[in-house]
């Protein structure tokens, strides 16, 4: 019976394998539906085939196996120390954009401190996308006590000011869920209070708010007040808990119909 139910399992297993290489799109929904099937079986066998397709000259199966690693068995961790040994050795020498941004992933959810230098070097780099994806994995780990905390923030904050809008929504968002409350995260944060990317905005007065910095409330007044109010700012509303924020949220019971039980909670909050 167990001799049967192994064999189910690895016929499944070749399902899925076949479905990656027979549709050789990485952002295809099929392709990553088989890519998270293989991960949660979590067999020795799936993890011994993606350390192979990690070494293989096809960059598309090297993103693959990059992918299956990235969150691996039911813990999304198993196997550790080998998934680290081989995305640590992959980032030293990888050149291809899509692994790239696979191995970027890979360090974020595995959590590997070893791979936050790496990340750094990426900043600068002419791909937007692959900037916007290093805005979103540090810091690495989020620990003030890590040697490579204070370069991730510091990067980060570079980020805050990077030319795409998407980069910057993605750093200020980083940033403000760290617990860094440094002048110069909160001056950070100020400016972006003011992007001309509405989501940078948003994003910059729930920082704001969660650090209880005053010279954002008024800024976020006028947000409330104006005609294109989204949740976040409702939030930051709700975490700052000022009277001041109070008036202009009771003005948005009349027509902000896109979380009136948020809406609610701020205004109780704020009185």
């Amino acid at each position: 019976m167990n001799h049967q139910n192994d064999q189910n399992q690895a016929n499944d297993e070749e399902l899925h394998w076949h479905t990656i290489l027979s549709l050789r799109q990485i952002e295809s929904e099929s392709v990553w539906g088989a890519i998270d099937a293989l991960r949660k079986a979590g067999t020795s066998r799936i993890h011994g085939r993606a350390l192979q397709w990690c070494q293989d000259p096809d960059a598309y199966l090297r993103s693959i196996g990059v992918s299956i690693l990235a969150q691996f068995g039911p813990d999304t961790k198993t196997f550790p120390q080998e998934s680290t040994q081989m995305i640590l050795s992959m980032i030293a020498t990888e050149q291809d954009h899509e692994v790239i941004t696979s191995l970027i992933s890979a360090v974020s959810f595995r959590e590997l401190e070893q791979g936050a230098l790496w990340l750094v070097s990426l900043s600068e780099h002419p791909s937007q996308d692959i900037r916007w994806r290093v805005a979103w994995a540090l810091p690495i780990p989020n620990n003030q006590d890590s040697p490579t905390y204070p370069t991730s923030i510091e990067t980060l904050l570079k980020l805050m000011n990077d030319i795409d809008p998407y980069v910057r929504d993605w750093a200020t968002f980083s940033i403000s869920m760290t617990q860094e409350d440094s002048p110069i995260v909160s001056e950070a944060l100020l400016q972006r209070l003011n992007d001309s990317d509405f989501d940078t905005r948003s994003e910059a007065a729930v920082g704001l708010a969660k650090r209880r910095i005053q010279a954002g409330i008024e800024p976020l007044i006028a947000y409330l007040q104006s005609d294109h109010v989204g949740e976040l700012f409702v939030e930051a509303a709700q975490m700052y808990a000022d009277r001041r924020l109070k008036p202009a949220l009771l003005e948005l019971q009349g027509w902000w119909d896109v979380n009136p039980e948020l809406l609610d909670q701020a205004i109780a909050a704020c009185s």
